[in-house]
Formats: C-alpha cells, sequence, structure tokens
C-alpha cells in the first residue's frame, strides 16, 4: 500500500510542503493546507476491481489516505457505514430517490471516527508521541477512542 498523495499545499499563496512532515498549518501563512494528489497515477496503478476485493472499511481506499505504511494504521472498523433510503423524505422535497449515510454506525458513533482515525495514523507514521484538539464532544470521544487504540 502506499499512499498517492503527492504534497501539501498552501490554501492561500499555492506554496507546497513534502507530507511525510508533521505539520499542521501552511508555515507561510499559518492558514489550512490542502493534499494534492497524483490522481493520474493511482489510475494507472490501482483498478476498481482490487478496491471491491478489499474489506469495507474506509481503508479500502487507502491509496487516497495519508498513510504509507499500514502497520500505522490505527482503526476500530470505522466506514462501511450503510445508506439509508428515506422514502417519505425524498416525497416531501419532491425527489424520487433520497439516500441518507448512517455514519452513527461507525465505532465511536460519530463521522468523526473516520478524519481521527486517518489524523493519529498519520501521526504515528511521522513520529508524534501525543496529540491535542479543541473539541466540544464527538471529535474528542473519537480521540480518545483511537488515542487509547495507538
Amino acid at each position: 500500500m502506499t499512499s498517492y498523495i503527492s504534497h501539501l499545499e498552501c490554501s492561500v499563496c499555492g506554496k507546497s510542503y513534502p507530507h511525510k512532515q508533521l505539520i499542521g498549518v501552511s508555515p507561510c501563512c499559518e492558514k489550512v493546507l490542502f493534499v494534492r494528489y497524483d490522481l493520474a497515477k493511482l489510475g494507472r496503478e490501482v483498478d476498481r476491481d482490487s478496491l471491491v476485493s478489499r474489506p469495507d472499511t474506509m481503508w479500502r481506499y487507502a491509496e487516497l489516505l495519508p498513510v504509507d505504511d499500514p502497520g500505522n494504521i490505527v482503526s476500530l472498523g470505522e466506514g462501511g457505514t450503510p445508506l439509508v433510503k428515506s422514502v417519505n423524505l425524498a416525497k416531501k422535497l419532491g425527489m424520487t430517490n433520497l439516500y441518507i449515510k448512517d455514519e452513527g454506525l461507525n465505532p465511536t458513533g460519530t463521522f468523526k471516527a473516520r478524519g481521527i482515525s486517518a489524523a493519529i495514523s498519520k501521526a504515528m507514521e511521522l513520529g508524534a508521541k501525543g496529540f491535542t484538539m479543541p473539541s466540544a464532544g464527538n471529535a474528542a470521544g473519537a480521540a480518545a477512542a483511537y488515542g487509547a487504540r495507538a
């Protein structure tokens, strides 16, 4: 497994940074960093059939996640949550089909499990010894669960 991330890019000025270093915001502008991928290479090297045969978790799509070494993945089985057809709400909204993703079935009961799993896995890969984050609830619960596993 290899991540197809090519680099991180400052969301303000476009300056590039390597993705294999611990970095939170762009050093140049202190703003959000965008993750950039080599999608052309990914398209040549990974086919749809290989994805379908993998476990039904978010790590099925590991090449689009930030971790290079599978040994660094911190997972509780997140992802693979169902799409639930909402017939009545679809009718009320004048839609033919409406599906709602039930992220409450993630191990920590929230969609935050996906991002926290990826973040802690990457931090582990880069040698972080700990982490902190602000949260009003769900993210803190997920961080505690994944941190305990790390």
